[in-house]
């Protein structure tokens, strides 16, 4: 017997590749995978990117040009407290 591995959309061609193997006689599976691979990166990392993707979704976040606003007048205030 031999097994072989395919990822698919599950949505637009499984039921296509159902009906061919199904047509073909052959025994097959369905794994749904359970947890994203997050490769080799640490535990911490993921945790941070996963609380990251929480905020965006929460709508916690500033936009580009606010950041830099914010920034530049921090800067600012640094500067003229070092000169003052």
């Amino acid at each position: 017997m031999t097994t072989i591995t395919v990822e698919i959309n599950k949505e637009k061609d499984l039921p296509a590749l159902q009906e061919v193997l199904g047509k073909m006689g052959l025994k097959y599976r369905v794994e749904e995978e359970e947890e994203e691979d997050w490769g080799d990166l640490p535990e911490e990392a993921i945790e941070g990117i996963k609380a990251g993707l929480a905020d965006v979704e929460a709508g916690r976040t500033h936009s580009h040009e606010y950041v830099m606003a914010y920034m530049d007048e921090k800067l600012k205030q640094l500067r003229a407290k070092k000169n003052g």
